[in-house]
Order: structure tokens, then C-alpha cells, then sequence
């Protein structure tokens, strides 16, 4: 418990993944990234949160979430095992099944998926402490985005190959500090009132907000930030986890 309020950790780690089979097996500096996760939700800065849960549809996954400090009670029914369930329905799936479990009502949700092996226990702390801090429905961890890839600086190509700005008040930008600072969702975790997950069905809202993360995170997607996860953990010696004794 932490500001008052019940917390409940869910884990989603669906078992198939078409871009990178078993993409949350997938192992960075000796461990898989439910592994990492798991680390992450049981440092001792995170202690405050009352469950922490994996919600997927394997059992193996299931046994890699307990042997790393997740509880998984459940597997998830095959309606939200496909590549077309939605992240809201998975979750809410796992709220129900462990406030009847538990018998108890959570106040505060957080999601943690896998697959941003560079997240900290201060990245959950503070979506948490902001949450709390303001009248938001949720807190979502975010990074700025590059400003090569600025909407304003953006391009797009006709069939005959000619050049044009896709926002056309790109054509006016003189310098890259002239641009309106745009972020992006990160992966490393969200924070979520009950009634914003469980009544509103929503994850974002008109209230939510946004911790800025400005270190290095990776949030895997494709094989080659497998790679590229790898490289920064192995041998440039970012952490990942938490330190192994």
C-alpha cells in the first residue's frame, strides 16, 4: 500500500507473439524480460505494492513469473489470448480475477509489460507518486521524441518520388530548437486509477499524465531492439533488473 491506496501490479505477457516468437522469453544479460519485470516489481522500493501478477496464456510463462516473485493464479481465457484482445479487457480480466481472489478492492493498477528491460523501480515509484499527487485518472511514463522524427520534419513521397513536408508548416522550420518538444509512450509503466480502468474502460483521459523518463529506454517491438537491448546491457553495462548479488 502506498498513499493510502491498494496497489495491484499486472505483468501482461501474452505467450504469441507473431513480430518476435516468444518475445517476452527473450533473454538480456542472462535473464528473460518477465524476469527483469519481476526483479523490478519486488526491489525493495517497490515493497509498497500488495500484488504483483502476471496475466498470460501460458503456462510456462506462468512458471517464469513465480520463480520471479509474480504471483500467477490464473491463466487468461482463449477470447483474450489472440493478437486481437485489447489491452483494456486483458486488464480489467485480471483485476476481477484477483479482487475476487483476494477479496479485496485495488485502488491503483499498474501496468508493466515486459518488454522495456531498461526500467527502474524509481520509473514505478513515480508514476505512482504522481498519480497521487494530482487529480489524474492515470500516469504514463513517456520520452521526448527525437527531433529527426518531429512531425514537422516528416516527409512524404508520391508515386513519382516527389518531396513533400507531411505537415506543410514543416517548410518554415529553421532550426531544430524552434520545434514544439513531442513525446512518446515509453513502455515502462502506467499508472491507473480503478475507475478509470474498471468504469471508464479507458486508459488515457482527459486527466492523465505524464512522467518524463530523459535516460536511454528501449521498448522492444522489433528482433533488431533485441539486439540493440543486448548490446547496451552486455556491453555498455546499462542496468537492467535489479543488481544481481
Amino acid at each position: 500500500m502506498k498513499h493510502g491506496r491498494r496497489i495491484l501490479a499486472v505483468v501482461p505477457a501474452r505467450a504469441g507473439s507473431k513480430g518476435i516468437p516468444d518475445k517476452n522469453m527473450q533473454r538480456i544479460a542472462g535473464r528473460s524480460l518477465i524476469a527483469l519485470t519481476g526483479e523490478v516489481l519486488n526491489a525493495p522500493s517497490c515493497d509498497w505494492i500488495d500484488r504483483r501478477v502476471i496475466s498470460t496464456d501460458s503456462e510456462r510463462y506462468a512458471e517464469e513469473g513465480r520463480a520471479h516473485g509474480l504471483d500467477a493464479p490464473f491463466l487468461r481465457p482463449p477470447e483474450l489470448s489472440s493478437d486481437t484482445a485489447g489491452a483494456v479487457e486483458t486488464l480489467c480480466h485480471a483485476v476481477r480475477e484477483m479482487e475476487q481472489r483476494d477479496g479485496v478492492t485495488y485502488d491503483v493498477i499498474l501496468i508493466v509489460e515486459p518488454t522495456c528491460p531498461f526500467r527502474q523501480p524509481e520509473d514505478i515509484n513515480a508514476v505512482v507518486d504522481l498519480l497521487a499527487e494530482t487529480n489524474a485518472g492515470s500516469v504514463v511514463a513517456v520520452s521526448r521524441v527525437d527531433t529527426k522524427f518531429h512531425p514537422h520534419k516528416v516527409l512524404k513521397v508520391d508515386n513519382e518520388h516527389i518531396i513533400r513536408f507531411y505537415n506543410e508548416a514543416g517548410a518554415a522550420v529553421k532550426q531544430r530548437q524552434s520545434l514544439e518538444p513531442l513525446f512518446f509512450r515509453n513502455g515502462a509503466c502506467y499508472a491507473l486509477t480503478r475507475a478509470c480502468l474498471m468504469d471508464e474502460q479507458r486508459i488515457f483521459t482527459e486527466t492523465t499524465r505524464a512522467h518524463l523518463v530523459e535516460r536511454l529506454l528501449i521498448n522492444i517491438d522489433e528482433p533488431e531492439e533485441i539486439e540493440l537491448a543486448r548490446y547496451y546491457a552486455e556491453t555498455r553495462g546499462f542496468p537492467v533488473g535489479t543488481p544481481r548479488p
